[in-house]
């Protein structure tokens, strides 16, 4: 007997293959078409040069990644071509964990250049291969996704070190590299702490839902609305600002949640055949991603403010994320 709801896995495929664009995207390419057109320019030169990075940070859960990834897809599609004749190319590294310097150059050969690091080579030897690589493939910058990873419980010492390394990158004399770090708002206090890497890094900022910005309020109709339409489904019922606080809440003030939680509460819709969404698909859909008991969200009690507390509702997203993973 199979395990796959095909009409399900369907309805999810669609969901999954689609991409809503918010502002903040617009401002992401504005950065990153600010810090490759400045690589071209310098590089077309033809002698030594420091590049440029983007710092982006925010809040876990509201985008970051799916938002650099897109457009780095975007940038090794082949159409940017560079003054040496090759197509750009970025390459893009996840911090999983405590690493030091040299663990970081190994993960950076192994997943970001396809490289075969061995682990008894010495940290400049790594450091080294990291520069041979990226020039021989054209690799002309790399995206460190939760590089706050890297800081925690490190010494004044250990990360002035860290930090005056990731400004080494970008000034390398032989293969300047630019940058993308992007993590949680404490990479900020970090990088903001050596003031020549900042002066050449770009902030970016992804923020939570704040209702009270009438500019969210009207992105969060918009990406409703933009999903039911995808499915077919009719959103008038639910349009109202009543609902979109429930939503919010239910997720914790993350974009990323509240993308997770349409896609399920509208899977849930279609599966029932019905021509739109309700509370109660909603409801559903919360309780089987937390893992509370069944009727017991934001969707269904009338004074949820008090019993739904964002950062634990966060907490406990997480946590059941987490559960699944492993």
């Amino acid at each position: 007997m199979s395990f796959v709801n095909l009409t399900s896995a369907g309805h999810i495929t669609t969901f999954k293959g689609a991409h809503y664009s918010f502002p903040r995207a617009t401002r992401l390419r504005e950065g990153m078409e600010w810090m490759v057109t400045d690589y071209y320019a310098k590089s077309a030169l033809r002698r030594p040069f420091e590049a440029r990075g983007l710092l982006v940070t925010g809040p876990s859960r509201v985008g970051k990644t799916t938002e650099i990834r897109k457009q780095l897809e975007a940038l090794n599609d082949g159409d940017t071509m560079m003054p040496d004749g090759r197509a750009a190319r970025f390459a893009s590294v996840v911090l999983k964990g405590l690493l030091s310097w040299k663990d970081l150059g190994i993960h950076t050969l192994r997943e970001g250049l396809g490289y075969p690091a061995e682990g008894r080579l010495t940290q400049r030897e790594v450091w080294d291969r990291v520069i041979t690589q990226a020039r021989e493939q054209g690799v002309i910058g790399i995206h460190y996704d939760e590089c706050q990873h890297i800081f925690p419980k490190k010494t004044g010492e250990a990360r002035a070190m860290i930090l005056d390394s990731f400004k080494s990158l970008l000034k390398q004399p032989e293969w300047p590299l630019m940058l993308i770090l992007s993590g949680v708002e404490t990479l900020v206090l970090h990088v903001t702490s050596e003031e020549q890497l900042a002066y050449l890094m770009r902030p970016v900022s992804f923020s939570e839902i704040v209702l009270h910005r009438t500019a969210d309020l009207t992105e969060l109709a918009s990406l409703c609305h933009a999903y039911a339409d995808k499915a077919g489904l009719d959103f008038s019922r639910l349009n109202s600002r009543d609902f979109y606080e429930r939503l919010t809440c239910a997720c914790a003030n993350r974009w990323g949640l509240v993308i997770e939680l349409l896609i399920d509460a509208f899977v849930l819709a279609l599966d029932q055949k019905a021509a739109e969404p309700d509370l109660q698909h909603f409801c559903l859909a919360f309780t089987r991603r937390t893992g509370l008991r069944e009727g017991y969200s934001p969707f269904s009690i009338d004074s949820y403010e008090k019993l739904f507390e964002p950062q634990k509702i966060f907490e406990i997203w997480e946590k059941k994320r987490a559960t699944i993973t492993i």
